[in-house]
């Protein structure tokens, strides 16, 4: 799949310094899970700052909090139709336009109580879902799309530490 480069452009950008990357899904709902997955392959690779909230971050938002970082970055799959697997960078004043995978919190509401303790910057990585059916895998555009996050923010992490 081809990445638009104003989004890598820009992804580029938000990894520098490294952010909190918190994941936001549930796996049991195939695409849903894109944010849990991309946290764990980062996990193995060695990323230094992050967080799974599964389908409810609301339940995370002290520790959310308490992480001091220059900004965070959530990931989660984001419908704007676009093709499935295609992936963009939403900033906070924008994310409230857009259905956010299947939970049943406002990323406004959460976003507001959290600038309360530690006023950051927040993004958004959204990625475009194919298949949220209960009982589904990733479907290959997304995990393609996964696979190849990973690989860019490690990349990024290495560069830096150089």
């Amino acid at each position: 799949m081809e990445y638009n480069e104003e989004n890598l452009n820009q992804l580029r950008e938000i990894l520098s310094p490294p952010p909190l990357i918190i994941g936001i899904g549930n796996e049991l709902r195939g695409d849903d899970g894109a944010g849990i997955i991309l946290i764990e392959k980062l996990r193995e690779s060695g990323y230094p700052s992050l967080l799974n909230v599964y389908s409810n971050p609301e339940n995370y938002l002290r520790k959310i909090a308490e992480i001091e970082k220059h900004h965070r970055l959530w990931v989660d799959v984001i419908n704007w139709d676009a093709p499935p697997g295609d992936f963009r960078i939403f900033d906070s004043s924008e994310i409230k336009y857009f259905a956010i995978s299947t939970h049943n919190f406002s990323p406004a509401v959460l976003l507001e109580f959290l600038k309360e303790y530690r006023n950051i910057p927040d993004y958004f990585l959204g990625i475009q879902p194919k298949n949220m059916q209960l009982g589904q895998a990733l479907s290959s555009e997304v995990e393609e799309t996964v696979e190849f996050l990973r690989d860019f923010i490690v990349e990024n992490m290495n560069q830096k530490r150089r």
